[in-house]
């Protein structure tokens, strides 16, 4: 079998080694087991910060997964050829990670740069009349309820998903640096491409953002967590989270990403923003206990301006000098110095993403814009 980033043999060897079109569950959990292992390799690879090396493994993967479609009629993406796809997708994952912020942005590039390959496509004669057909590079991808057919490489198969998988199932586990880390790298994507799968990959921001202001949670932690403050905890779960654990993954999309997250809102008023996003799980969308308890309506795609506002209103709070009632942690009396300063640091932090928020969503007109000046929010004092 040819690997990602591996050697490539031609003609009929490279064939005989090529995934068939049907597998059996044997030949599906032996190659199961084989890109198990190059995602070890590849996630070893991201915490030593080669990111280097993982684009080249990507690029010879988006080379490899390319000519063999357009050369080999027999190749389609089922089977062996699905594992290659969404390993691809496990590498970016890793790369966005765990390497340096500042050291990521040719992964970045590299992903956009397939995103605007377009269709991928092949020519076929066919055999009723022999004359030569376009065949494109079609993937049926399951998300939830929904069974879609997208297209290499415009469509970017399985990577909303994927990716939003791998947030839900390792986000408490991360540590603080890892979550900003991460969603810089999502946001960054989101930011520079219009694509459907970048309006997807605004999912993502949806769940940080309730996880952060929409749901009840301490501000700080009271005391030191095994392993320290920024560590890595695999027993660590969603509920054991605190704003400050959070804040600054949401500050990301934010101030990364924020005009984009500021257009869906917008489009979401209007049943837009439905248009714009591939399916995901409906749960993704969900608003947080907090936001249903203070009235805020459900949309399709969970974009609305109803719900940009309240986001900015909970960032009010936190920032507040004195902590509103309904933060657990609003007093702080007795507590040691160290606490008290987090708290603080903390609640600066609430106040710069609630800045941050309101200059991205200021640079393009809209309806939040107008209410923005309204409120007297914009201008921003420099």
């Amino acid at each position: 079998m040819s690997t990602p980033g591996g050697s490539r043999s031609s003609g009929a060897a490279s064939a005989a080694a090529a995934p068939q079109e049907t597998m059996d569950e044997e030949t599906l959990e032996e190659y199961a087991d084989i890109f198990r292992d190059l995602r070890a390799n590849d996630e070893a690879r991201a915490r030593a910060g080669d990111v280097r090396g993982l684009w080249t493994t990507a690029n010879n993967t988006i080379s490899h997964l390319s000519s063999h479609f357009v050369t080999e009629p027999h190749v389609d993406f089922s089977g062996g050829w699905t594992f290659q796809l969404q390993n691809l997708w496990h590498l970016y994952y890793v790369t966005g990670k765990y390497c340096a912020e500042d050291s990521v942005a040719p992964a970045v590039l590299q992903l956009l740069e397939t995103s605007q390959r377009g269709l991928l496509t092949r020519s076929q004669i066919s055999g009723s009349t022999g004359a030569i057909e376009v065949e494109h590079a079609p993937v049926v991808v399951h998300v939830g309820g929904h069974v879609i057919q997208q297209y290499l490489w415009q469509d970017l198969p399985f990577l909303v998903p994927d990716m939003t998988s791998y947030w839900v199932q390792d986000c408490a586990r991360m540590s603080s640096s890892q979550r900003v880390r991460v969603c810089t790298f999502w946001a960054s994507l989101v930011a520079a491409s219009s694509a459907p799968w970048a309006y997807g990959l605004c999912r993502i921001a949806l769940m940080v953002l309730r996880d952060t202001l929409e749901t009840q949670r301490r501000l700080v932690r009271a005391g030191v967590e095994p392993g320290g403050e920024d560590s890595e905890n695999a027993g660590r779960t969603t509920d054991m989270l605190t704003i400050a654990d959070l804040l600054r993954a949401a500050h990301a999309w934010l101030a990364r990403a924020g005009g984009r997250i500021t257009q869906l809102c917008e489009a979401g008023d209007s049943n837009a923003a439905t248009a714009l996003t591939i399916p995901v799980p409906e749960d993704v969308s969900q608003l947080g206990p907090l936001a249903q308890a203070a009235g805020i309506q459900a949309v399709p795609g969970g974009f609305s301006s109803q719900r940009w506002f309240f986001w900015l209103r909970r960032l009010d709070e936190i920032g507040a000098e004195a902590s509103p009632q309904g933060l657990a942690d609003s007093s702080v009396m007795g507590m040691t110095s160290p606490f008290v300063q987090k708290v603080r640091e903390e609640k600066q932090m609430a106040r710069r993403v609630a800045y941050d928020m309101i200059y991205a969503a200021s640079q393009s007109n809209s309806t939040i814009v107008q209410e923005l000046m309204r409120m007297g929010r914009v201008p921003l004092d420099s």
